[in-house]
């Protein structure tokens, strides 16, 4: 599978173009993957702008943190918040994330089936080479649209997550990646080494940084 890099000067140049790219590919409406976590957010407000057919988007975050229903920090209310209330109705649909790992992957599978295939999965990388709530740890070779994720490395530690198979199923991947802080996963991701992103395939991957995450020479 090969990778196109897109290298931007600043975090922010970075997360216009994952914003248009986004409103490029639901013009007309569609299904898409956010990931979630405080990088795509600048991407999101920026996205919330644009002028397209809202009222035909479905959107789901790539993974949900086990939390109360409504609780601040889980993606599906910072998602919601940096789209912000100004557009056209859209639907966000949520995982049962309060729920716990394992009865919450159960009640979105049937779910994620139905939006599948995505138009668009957007996704980050951590400094550990993760991606969604994915880690190595994890079954990524599951048969599973929905995992169950115990034991995250940070909080909280229960999670569920869309699987490779799930992720996989899609046109497009975008990978927004910037701060010097995540050069190493991005290298080790580049050469081929198996990390989790790696065994989500798509015809088309993106890779969207700045200079600080890929520099001249990786």
């Amino acid at each position: 599978m090969s990778y196109q890099v897109q290298r931007f000067s600043t975090p922010q140049a970075a997360s216009e173009a994952l914003a248009r790219l986004l409103a490029e590919r639901l013009s007309a409406g569609g299904r898409a993957v956010l990931g979630g976590g405080n990088t795509p957010l600048a991407a999101y407000r920026a996205f919330g702008q644009a002028d397209i057919l809202w009222n035909r988007v479905q959107l789901i975050a790539s993974d949900e943190r086990c939390l109360p229903e409504g609780h601040l920090e889980r993606n599906d209310v910072q998602i919601a918040k940096a789209i912000g209330t100004t557009v056209l109705p859209y639907t966000l649909h949520s995982f049962r994330a309060e729920l716990g790992p394992e009865r919450s992957a159960e009640a979105s599978e049937g779910l994620v089936e139905s939006l599948l295939p995505f138009d668009v999965v957007t996704l980050g990388l951590g400094e550990d080479a993760h991606t969604a709530s994915l880690w190595p740890h994890v079954d990524l070779g599951s048969e599973r649209l929905v995992l169950p994720v115990h034991g995250a490395p940070k909080p909280p530690p229960e999670r569920v997550s869309l699987s490779p198979k799930a992720l996989s199923q899609t046109q497009l991947v975008v990978y927004l990646v910037t701060g010097a802080s995540k050069r190493e996963a991005l290298a080790r991701f580049l050469r081929g080494e198996d990390v989790p992103p790696s065994r989500i395939r798509a015809p088309e991957v993106l890779v969207f940084a700045d200079e600080a995450a890929y520099p001249d020479r990786v």
